[in-house]
């Protein structure tokens, strides 16, 4: 998970993203980018984006300003729902490791929500994080 306000703020890390990417064969990494900015104070670019980054990653399975298999989103997630998601997308995964990182009432929510769904039975989720 990548968790930032704008575009242009995770944009240097599209060449970390995408080596790993190259290498992951298994098709193990599943990477998810959120942009936070909410919709209603969109301008013009980033409806734009929005707008065909949704189709071309329904169309091509990767993103059309980054070449990336990473799934884009747009808005602040909902990690419980979101978690679930990935059980349900990926039922044969027993273990996520969730990697954040971020000021620490974010990794927290993470953790708690981490911690939560650990509760019950099915898949675990490990989270490491970093804050600043």
């Amino acid at each position: 998970m990548w968790i930032t306000r704008d575009q242009k703020q995770y944009e240097w890390l599209t060449d970390i993203i995408q080596e790993v990417e190259s290498k992951d064969a298994s098709d193990l990494l599943d990477t998810h980018i959120f942009i936070t900015q909410f919709p209603q104070k969109f301008d013009l670019r980033t409806t734009m984006l929005y707008i065909c980054e949704r189709h071309f990653q329904k169309v091509a399975g990767k993103s059309l300003f980054t070449g990336l298999r990473a799934v884009t989103h747009f808005g602040r997630p909902e990690f419980k729902s979101f978690f679930v998601s990935l059980t349900e997308e990926h039922a044969e995964v027993e273990k996520f490791g969730v990697f954040s990182c971020g000021p620490p009432p974010m990794t927290s929510c993470v953790e708690q929500t981490c911690a939560k769904l650990n509760k019950y039975e099915g898949a675990s989720f490990l989270h490491h994080f970093e804050n600043f």
